[in-house]
C-alpha cells in the first residue's frame, strides 16, 4: 500500500480532490491511504474519470496533481504514462517537494509513486495495463542514481519485475558506482567533455621532502581516490631540493601513485621527478 501516513505536506488539496480522496466510498471523512487501499475492492471505477481529469488539468494545485496520480498508479490506470513522463525530468515536476519524510525531511513524492507501481502488480491484469506499468518501473530504475528513493525501491524489485529489467537495474547500479566514485576526487583542475572528466589535477604545495608523506597520503585516500574517464595528475611544488628526497618516500609516493591511478609530478628547486617515470601528465 502507499504510506502517506509517515510523509507530511504543507499542501492544501483543491476541492475536487478533496471530495474524491479524503471522503470514503459512503461519504465519510478519510485519508488518501484508506481511500485509494478500498478503492482496490471496486470503488475506484467510480472517481478514476474524475482523478484523471485532476492529473491533467495544470490549474490545479500540485498537491492535487500529486495524490490523482499516485491513487491512478496504485489503481493501475493511466497514470503510469505520468510516472514515466516526470521520471523523465525529476528536477521539473511541478509535484516535488509536495511531499517530504517526516522521520529523514526529504522529498518523497517518487518513493510514494515507486511503492504504488510496486504495488500495483495485484491490478493490472484486470485493468491490462502490464505494459505500461513496466514502463513505469524502468522509468523509474533509470533515475535511481539521481532520485533518492531510500528502502522504498525494494517495490520495483520484485522478483517479476527483476527478471523484465535486469539490464536496467545494472545500468543504474553502474552509474550509481561511477557517481560515488567521483564524489571522492577534489580537482583544483579538471578538463570535461560532456559529463566526462577527461583530465583532472591536484595542486599542492609542500615545505619540504619530508612532508611528502603526509602531503602525498592526503591525496591518495581522499583527493584522487575517485575515478575519472582520463588521466589524473598530482602535481605538488617542494620547496626543497631533490637530494632531500629518501628512498623510502619515493617508494611511498611511487605505491600511492599505483593506488590511485595517477602520475605524481614532484616538483623541486632544482628539478623535476616524475612518478612513474613515464606517466602521462598532459592530457
Amino acid at each position: 500500500m502507499t504510506h502517506l501516513s509517515s510523509s507530511e505536506g504543507s499542501w492544501e488539496p483543491g476541492a475536487r480532490v478533496a471530495g474524491l480522496l479524503f471522503l470514503d466510498f459512503e461519504g465519510a471523512p478519510a485519508n488518501p491511504d484508506e481511500v485509494i487501499s478500498e478503492g482496490l475492492d471496486g470503488g475506484y471505477r467510480d472517481r478514476t474519470e474524475e482523478l484523471a481529469d485532476v492529473l491533467r488539468d495544470l490549474d490545479e494545485g500540485p498537491w492535487s496533481r500529486f495524490l490523482a496520480c499516485l491513487a491512478l498508479t496504485r489503481w493501475a490506470d493511466e497514470a503510469y504514462d505520468a510516472v514515466a513522463e516526470a521520471a523523465r525530468t525529476p528536477e521539473l515536476v511541478p509535484w516535488r517537494g509536495v511531499s517530504y519524510d517526516r522521520f529523514h525531511s526529504q522529498d518523497d513524492t517518487f518513493w510514494l509513486l515507486a511503492d504504488a507501481v510496486g504495488d500495483s502488480d495485484d491490478m493490472v491484469e484486470e485493468r491490462g495495463t502490464g505494459t505500461e506499468r513496466l514502463q513505469a518501473v524502468r522509468a523509474l530504475l533509470a533515475i535511481a542514481d539521481r532520485v533518492q528513493f531510500d528502502r522504498r525501491i525494494g517495490a520495483l524489485l520484485r522478483r517479476d519485475l527483476v527478471v523484465d529489467n535486469l539490464a536496467d537495474i545494472q545500468a543504474v547500479v553502474d552509474l550509481g558506482i561511477v557517481r560515488l566514485a567521483k564524489e571522492q576526487l577534489s580537482l583544483d583542475v579538471l578538463v570535461r567533455s560532456g559529463d566526462r572528466i577527461e583530465y583532472g589535477v591536484q595542486l599542492k604545495d609542500v615545505d619540504s621532502a619530508s612532508s611528502l608523506k603526509s602531503a602525498t597520503r592526503g591525496i591518495a585516500e581522499k583527493q584522487l581516490l575517485g575515478q575519472i574517464d582520463g588521466q589524473k595528475v598530482a602535481i605538488l611544488d617542494v620547496h626543497d631540493i631533490k637530494a632531500a628526497l629518501t628512498d623510502k618516500i619515493l617508494g611511498l609516493v611511487a605505491h600511492r601513485a599505483r593506488l590511485t591511478n595517477a602520475t605524481f609530478v614532484l616538483r623541486f628547486e632544482d628539478g623535476s621527478i616524475t612518478v612513474p617515470a613515464n606517466g602521462p601528465t598532459y592530457p
